[in-house]
């Protein structure tokens, strides 16, 4: 979405609901080149759908490899994310000025989601496609606690049982501080 000429002189921008995209950008098919696929650990040749069907669900295996400019998202993440999405934009402009740059500089603030981080922005998803391929729990780890809070938040809005481990060292440290 290119901005009007008024836009550019604003510092935050913030679209309307309807304006909200309904569509995931997949960059892969814009690249001058693919980036050389992940590596199975065993046989070390590129992973298949084969390899990951394990671990994810076939839905998301095919957003993985899918080579589709635009992918649709499912209308029930669409609910989900209208709870904080548009999340604003707002523009750098004593960063511009630092770098003496002529180019105009945006940032996202993703810190409006229920988990205070961009993290919520895939945690929705992963666990609707989780719930719709019939998994019924999903365990992860967490360093901060960011992606452990996204994704325990996403789960139980789909009614998915979710254990989250805190890597240990993540968790000395907050003690330290307090």
């Amino acid at each position: 979405m290119g901005l009007s000429k008024d836009a550019k002189s604003f510092t935050k921008i913030t679209l309307d609901e309807s304006e909200m995209p309904t569509q995931w950008y997949n960059i892969i098919p814009d690249l001058p080149s693919p980036p050389p696929p992940p590596l199975h650990p065993g046989t070390h040749q590129p992973v298949g759908p084969a390899d990951l069907a394990p671990l994810f669900p076939m839905d998301l295996i095919l957003q993985e490899v899918s080579t589709d400019s635009y992918i649709d998202i499912p209308g029930e993440v669409l609910d989900v994310y209208r709870t904080w999405r548009p999340s604003p934009l707002f523009r750098a402009r004593r960063l511009e000025k630092l770098l003496d740059t002529p180019a105009r500089i945006y940032y996202k603030y993703e810190g409006v989601s229920p988990a205070g981080s961009h993290k919520t922005n895939t945690s929705v998803p992963q666990a609707y496609y989780n719930k719709k391929a019939g998994i019924k729990k999903i365990t992860t780890e967490t360093g901060a606690g960011q992606w452990g809070t996204a994704l325990a938040f996403a789960c139980s809005l789909f009614d998915l049982e979710c254990e989250v481990w805190q890597v240990g060292g993540s968790y000395d440290a907050s003690h330290i501080v307090d």
